[in-house]
């Protein structure tokens, strides 16, 4: 019987055979001599443009633009006069800079940090993924920590609040998957409200596609894809939580219960995704998905809503190999202001913040390099990171010599740092 079976397997395949050489001998080469001997020149013009067109797909796949190496020349701080350059101090890693890069103040964590302007005091993680963050005074004394890892966001909400993310592993599809979990704190460090995508996966599953780690563990997903084991346990991450921001009073706050200020918008660079949260039932009531926005989002960060309704973000492009700084009105999902230009990318992180003059603060963080950029796209002021990545302050040797990463740099009003270094 088994030799029945391998003799019909057999037989299957020499007739699978069979029909493939006919199909291309006396299909597809017939029509390819047909071409070149009535057509040549189309036929030539056809195969060069097949060829380049591949070159191309392949070299998009696999080109990455160079992050270049450290360079002392430039100023610590390029400043063009200008009336509309924003008058305040800028953080970041634990450090507060003056408008001309002068440290005025430090901090020993040096992760996430984020100020609160009515206490002067200080939020952050000791470092990246470290298992220690906390609350600390302006003199950097401890009020509270934590022992555990938190990522990508402390977020000081406008009730008083503090909200940041840790992550949970489960076995997801066979294999050990992290999803994101958001925490809220009282003041004093309690904790007040947990909630956890892998609890509601099923809720926001319903508004994307299938994502790479949908697919069954039979599926072999590609090696760069998957992490070492991070500091809570998984090799995989599903949406990967990089923002969330408080929607704030606004022009369209009347026109759907989504842009309610206190909701939450929050964004997913797995997928490319932005998602608007009710405060309190955590209801999911407004979307923007990768292909539903002009031009296609790709790893966005740092979404905010403005005054005026639209929400602000960086949209890396990691895919495409540019960044770009959009205003999204969330209502006909068209693109109301965007800049790029050529040299603009950053791949993984980066920042942009509104300030109160109109302008945006920019961060492309792999190049170490903070800008602020007006609404008629001038760049009117310019940091460079000081420091160069080597074996003491680098998380991979293959960055040594490359000017040091800034994750983010946000930036505070002069008045309100003045009254707390006096």
């Amino acid at each position: 019987m088994i030799s029945s079976i391998l003799a019909a397997i057999g037989a299957f395949f020499a007739f699978a055979a069979a029909i493939v050489v006919h199909f291309f001998r006396n299909i597809v080469w017939k029509t390819i001599r047909t071409l070149w001997s009535k057509h040549r020149f189309l036929f030539l013009a056809g195969v060069l443009i097949l060829t380049g067109s591949i070159g191309v797909g392949i070299f998009h796949i696999f080109y990455e633009p160079a992050i270049p190496p450290f360079n002392p020349s430039p100023h610590l701080v390029q400043t063009h006069n200008t009336p509309q350059r924003y008058d305040g101090y800028n953080l970041y890693e634990g450090k507060l800079i003056d408008m001309q890069g002068h440290i005025v103040k430090k901090w020993k964590s040096i992760f996430l940090g984020v100020i609160n302007p009515q206490t002067g005091d200080y939020y952050a993680e000791k470092y990246y993924e470290a298992p220690l963050w906390g609350r600390y005074t302006w003199d950097d004394k401890v009020i509270w920590e934590k022992h555990f890892p938190i990522h990508h966001d402390i977020v000081l909400t406008p009730k008083g609040t503090i909200i940041t993310f840790t992550k949970e592993v489960h076995q997801y599809q066979g294999r050990d998957v992290e999803f994101d979990v958001i925490l809220e704190f009282d003041k004093d460090g309690n904790l007040l409200d947990r909630f956890s995508l892998w609890d509601h996966l099923k809720d926001f599953q319903k508004f994307h596609k299938k994502l790479e780690l949908d697919m069954p563990k039979i599926f072999l997903i590609p090696e760069e894809h998957r992490e070492k084991k991070s500091i809570w346990g998984g090799s995989y991450d599903y949406y990967h939580l990089n923002s969330l921001s408080i929607i704030p009073p606004n022009a369209r706050e009347g026109m759907h219960p989504a842009f309610r200020p206190g909701n939450w918008l929050i964004s997913f660079r797995h997928g490319s995704m932005l998602f608007i949260l009710d405060q309190n039932t955590k209801e999911i009531l407004w979307r923007a998905i990768d292909d539903q926005v002009p031009g296609r989002l790709e790893g966005p960060h740092a979404a905010q809503m403005l005054p005026n309704g639209n929400i602000m973000l960086l949209d890396n492009g990691r895919y495409r190999k540019w960044s770009r700084i959009i205003e999204l009105d969330p209502v006909t999902l068209t693109i109301d202001w965007e800049f790029q230009e050529k040299d603009f990318y950053t791949l993984s992180q980066g920042y942009v913040q509104k300030l109160s003059n109109g302008d945006m603060l920019v961060t492309e963080a792999e190049k170490g390099y903070v800008f602020e950029l007006t609404p008629d796209k001038k760049v009117v002021w310019e940091f460079y990171n000081p420091e160069k990545q080597d074996k003491t302050n680098a998380t991979d040797d293959k960055k040594w010599g490359l000017r040091q990463e800034i994750y983010r740099m946000t930036s505070y009003p002069k008045a309100v740092i003045d009254r707390w270094l006096r």
